[in-house]
């Protein structure tokens, strides 16, 4: 019997961000256009920078246009996308700050922090979006930072075909969709496995 169980879930905040993709790749895209033509009309800007911004958004409104839903079906190349903009906003923040326009370069700042964040929990997701059980507790995926229970705060699990409940000691339920449902054996050996690990109260 293996000593711990990975099962892939469904997670509401997780499917949100993916569906969620090109509106944020558009977004971004706006604001490195809006910034590229803001700056050719300055005369102290540098024109091969801004047209490489350009074409930077001109590449990321491909994406968003033509690209069909390859932001939620290939969460690699959607990775790459979101780093790129993560940069270039980081870029522009800094360009900003640099000529004393300190209060658009903090906006940008802030808006690349956030974009960098959506990167982590995109790479993050891509990694591991499963429920993993141990001889130590139980780990559940969550949008900020994985969740970890040990046997002695879980009252019941109940492994299912095609989902997963989870009660606390604190009467919380947590319950997720499985990604693919469990065949009989593999879900007799979690159930055994679980009911090895609870601590009866």
């Amino acid at each position: 019997m293996p000593t711990q169980y990975s099962i892939p879930v469904i997670h509401p905040a997780f499917e949100l961000l993916k569906r969620s993709s090109r509106i944020l790749h558009f977004i971004a895209a706006s604001v490195i256009v809006f910034n590229a033509i803001h700056q050719l009309q300055t005369q102290t800007a540098n024109p091969l920078l801004c047209y490489a911004q350009l074409i930077i958004a001109g590449d990321i409104f491909i994406l968003v246009f033509f690209g069909g839903s390859l932001a939620v079906d290939a969460p690699r190349f959607n990775l790459v996308f979101r780093l790129i903009e993560s940069l270039a906003l980081m870029g522009i923040a800094f360009s900003l700050m640099n000529t004393g326009s300190n209060a658009p370069g903090f906006i940008h700042l802030f808006a690349s922090l956030g974009y960098f964040f959506l990167f982590y929990r995109e790479w993050r997701v891509l990694r591991s979006e499963s429920i993993d059980i141990r001889s130590t507790g139980i780990t559940i995926p969550n949008f900020s930072k994985d969740t970890e229970l040990g046997w002695n705060e879980i009252s019941a699990i109940l492994p299912e075909y095609h989902s997963i409940i989870i009660k606390t000691i604190r009467n919380k339920t947590i319950a997720f969709k499985l990604r693919k449902n469990l065949k009989i054996e593999e879900l007799q050996q979690i159930d055994d496995f679980c009911q090895k690990h609870l601590i009866k109260f």
